[in-house]
């Protein structure tokens, strides 16, 4: 006969058959934990006489100590340098986490882990190093695309006011400041491949400081050329004005020998579309964008109605004469312009108002132009 009191089968561990997976984790961290508190009590054992488990535990707590300490100040360095949040949030569960280790009593801290206390700090501490150097790179970068812009606006400048009057002092000054750019670029070039934060911020540290040299010296050498050049002072001198390139221009499509430029191209529409609407017929484009040869060839020093090359709106592409009426103060198509442009974003300019320095009715220019002709 069989037994109907046969004690159940048990696998080599100790669980019995059937035995979940849950309660076989469950049995193992029992397993870990009593082998944890026999080998701290083997260490009280062996170590006793000597006070050896004071010693041993004294010097995990400072080391512990030590690594919160640092870890805390990581966060206080970290605060909006790191490409990735979470690293920070990681960093401070652990602090957390590890105080409360230091909190408990010699004999608990040695029966519960110090040293896993301070391996996680390790890790979570080094995420948050990596993410940092991560955040730096992307600095490094941003100031580079920064300095590559100011750099081509500086070039630009330079080129345009070469032989036309500007004391070589300014212009001298823009040329240094452009040499600088070459040597931290080549700084920064080099610094993004690795993996020292110092290096890295300083990168970046000199990137905009060399941004802000080119700035100011272009500047300067801007405000040098307007001062010869531009004989009005609500005109500004334009390295890109007569120079804007046929990319960037767009063909206005009832005046296809005329051009804006392409950006301003679909307010120019929806103005023309609404004239029609009022009036019956396209806006009546007597002239656009001019190029700096053709401001050059219709400019007269000795009359204000058409501004120095260099210092018109037309040669940005932002401005248009319009006739059909227009042409005249009080009509009945200017007043409908003077109403309803700038719902447009056009606008017709102080300068070219009734009582302005030049008065030009049939002057009219994109909301994005500077002040000036």
């Amino acid at each position: 006969m069989t037994s109907t009191n046969a004690m159940p089968a048990v696998d080599p561990s100790g669980m019995k058959a059937g035995a979940t997976a849950r309660d076989r984790r469950e049995a193992k961290s029992r397993r870990r934990r009593t082998l944890r508190v026999v080998v701290a009590t083997l260490v009280v054992v062996l170590v006793l006489g000597g006070g050896g488990v004071a010693w041993w535990v004294t010097s995990e707590t400072d080391a512990l100590s030590t690594q919160v300490t640092a870890a805390k100040q990581l966060m206080v360095a970290s605060d909006g340098k790191v490409a990735e949040q979470t690293t920070r949030v990681g960093l401070s569960a652990q602090i957390t986490e590890a105080d409360s280790v230091l909190d408990e009593s010699a004999l608990t801290r040695l029966t519960t882990g110090t040293a896993d206390a301070r391996e996680s700090l390790g890790v979570a501490t080094d995420a948050v190093r990596g993410s940092m150097v991560e955040f730096a790179r992307g600095q490094v970068e941003t100031a580079r695309q920064g300095l590559a812009a100011a750099q081509g606006q500086a070039e630009k400048v330079y080129a345009a006011t070469e032989g036309q009057g500007v004391d070589d002092g300014t212009r001298e000054r823009l040329q240094s400041a452009l040499e600088a750019v070459a040597t931290a670029d080549a700084a920064a070039d080099s610094s993004v491949g690795g993996e020292d934060l110092a290096v890295l911020e300083q990168a970046a540290n000199d990137l905009s400081t060399n941004r802000s040299v080119v700035t100011v010296a272009t500047a300067a050498l801007s405000e040098a050329q307007d001062a010869i050049t531009c004989p009005a002072p609500d005109q500004t001198w334009d390295p890109d004005s007569g120079k804007v390139p046929d990319s960037a221009l767009a063909e206005i499509p009832w005046a296809p020998t005329h051009f804006v430029r392409a950006d301003v191209l679909e307010s120019l529409v929806k103005l023309d579309a609404a004239y029609q609407e009022a009036f019956g017929e396209h806006l009546t484009i007597n002239s656009s964008y001019r190029s700096y040869e053709s401001q050059e060839s219709i400019y007269d020093p000795s009359s204000p109605i058409a501004a120095p090359p260099g210092c018109s709106n037309h040669g940005l592409g932002l401005a248009v004469d319009i006739g059909g009426g227009v042409e005249a103060f009080g009509t009945e198509q200017y007043e409908w312009l003077k109403a309803n442009a700038e719902t447009y974003s056009w606008t017709h300019p102080d300068f070219a108002e009734p009582n302005g320095r030049v008065p030009e009715p049939w002057h009219w220019e994109s909301v994005l132009a500077r002040a000036g002709s």
